[in-house]
C-alpha cells in the first residue's frame, strides 16, 4: 500500500527520492568531516614549521648581510679619514716627503682594493652559506698567519665551475707553518667555500673550525669523527631547563629582556598555553638576539640569529661576547 503522504499533491515520488538522497548523503558526509578535522590540524601545523623555518632562513641570511654592510662601511670609514689627512697635509705649508706621501697612498690603494673586493664577495650571501661567527678570534688565536690577499683571486676551490658561480666570495688565506686555509667570505662570518692543503674542500662550519683550531694537522679520520660528534652536539637536548636559562640571561643581559610571556608546545606565542618564552636583545647591540621557550624542567630551546644554541656552554659564550 503507499501512503496518502508519499503521493499527496504537494509531492511526487522523484522529490521524494531527491529528499531522501540528500538527507542520506548528509549523514554520510558529516562522520567523514569530523575525521578529517585531525589531518587538517596537521598540514595547517606542518605548513607553520615550514613558514617559522623559511622565516629563520631569511633572517640568517639578513644578520649576514647586516654584518657585511657594518664590515663595509668601517673600512670606507677608514679610508675616508685617509683622504681627508692626505687633502690636509697637501694644503699645508709643510707637505709631506715624496717617500712618506708613497706610503699613504700605497696603504690608501690598498684599502681601496680590499673594500672593492669585498663588496663583490659579500654581496653572495646565502642562506646555505657556513656561518662561523668567530672565524676571526679562532684564527689569531691559533697562531694562523694572513696570507697576502693579493693573488688569491685567481685561486678557486676544488669544485664544479658550475657550483662556483661569480667566483663566489671574498678570498683570504692563512698559513701555519706548512698548512694553508682559504676561506670565500660572503659576510665577515659567513663562508660560501672553504678549502685548506691536508683535506681539500670543506664542506662545513664545524670541519672549518676542526683544521683551524687544532694544534696539528688532522687525518681525514679524525676530521671526520670530530665533525660528527659536533654534529650529534648539534641534535642533543639542550643540557638545562628555561628557568636555568632565564636566570643566566637576567644575570647577563638584565636589561635586554623585551618579552616574557605563555607560549604552546611548539613555542609560539599563547596566553593560555603551557610553556614561557622570552626573547633578549644585547645591550651594547640591541639588534643582536636570542630567543628561549621551554616547558617545565623539559631542555629549553635557545636560538639566535646563526641558529640554535647547542648547550649552555655554548650560551655562556653567546653572552659573553656580546654584554
Amino acid at each position: 500500500m503507499i501512503s496518502s503522504t508519499a503521493c499527496s499533491p504537494n509531492s511526487d515520488p522523484l522529490s521524494h527520492h531527491l529528499r531522501t538522497f540528500t538527507q542520506f548523503d548528509r549523514r554520510k558526509r558529516a562522520p567523514t568531516m569530523t575525521s578529517d578535522h585531525p589531518t587538517t590540524l596537521d598540514t595547517l601545523r606542518a605548513e607553520l614549521d615550514r613558514e617559522r623555518a623559511r622565516a629563520e632562513s631569511l633572517e640568517t641570511a639578513n644578520r649576514v648581510q647586516a654584518a657585511s654592510l657594518t664590515s663595509l662601511a668601517r673600512l670606507a670609514e677608514e679610508l675616508r679619514c685617509q683622504v681627508a689627512d692626505l687633502h690636509d697635509d697637501a694644503l699645508s705649508s709643510h707637505p709631506m716627503p715624496v717617500q712618506g706621501l708613497r706610503n699613504v697612498t700605497g696603504r690608501m690603494n690598498g684599502l681601496a682594493d680590499t673594500l672593492s673586493r669585498a663588496a663583490r664577495g659579500y654581496s653572495g650571501a646565502r642562506t646555505t652559506d657556513m656561518i662561523y661567527p668567530i672565524v676571526d678570534d679562532d684564527l689569531r688565536a691559533h697562531g694562523w698567519t694572513p696570507r697576502p690577499d693579493r693573488g688569491l683571486d685567481g685561486v678557486l676551490p676544488p669544485i664544479p665551475i658550475t657550483e662556483l658561480g661569480d667566483r663566489r666570495g671574498y678570498a683570504r688565506g692563512w698559513h701555519r707553518g706548512p698548512q694553508w686555509i682559504t676561506l670565500w667570505f660572503t659576510g665577515p662570518c659567513a663562508l660560501a667555500y672553504a678549502d685548506s692543503s691536508d683535506h681539500g674542500r670543506l664542506t662545513d662550519a664545524d670541519a672549518v673550525r676542526a683544521v683551524i683550531t687544532s694544534r696539528r694537522p688532522l687525518s681525514a679520520d679524525a676530521l671526520a669523527e670530530w665533525a660528527a660528534t659536533r654534529q650529534e652536539a648539534h641534535t642533543a637536548p639542550f643540557d638545562a631547563s628555561y628557568v636555568r636559562v632565564f636566570a643566566h640571561l637576567r644575570s647577563s643581559w638584565g636589561g635586554g629582556l623585551v618579552v616574557d610571556d605563555r607560549c604552546d608546545e611548539h613555542g609560539a606565542p599563547a596566553p593560555n598555553g603551557p610553556g614561557q618564552r622570552s626573547v633578549w636583545a644585547c645591550p651594547s647591540d640591541p639588534d643582536f638576539r636570542l630567543s628561549v621557550w621551554g616547558i617545565g624542567n623539559e631542555p629549553a630551546h635557545v636560538r639566535y640569529w646563526a641558529g640554535p644554541v647547542v648547550d649552555m656552554a655554548h650560551l655562556v659564550q653567546i653572552t659573553g661576547h656580546c654584554r
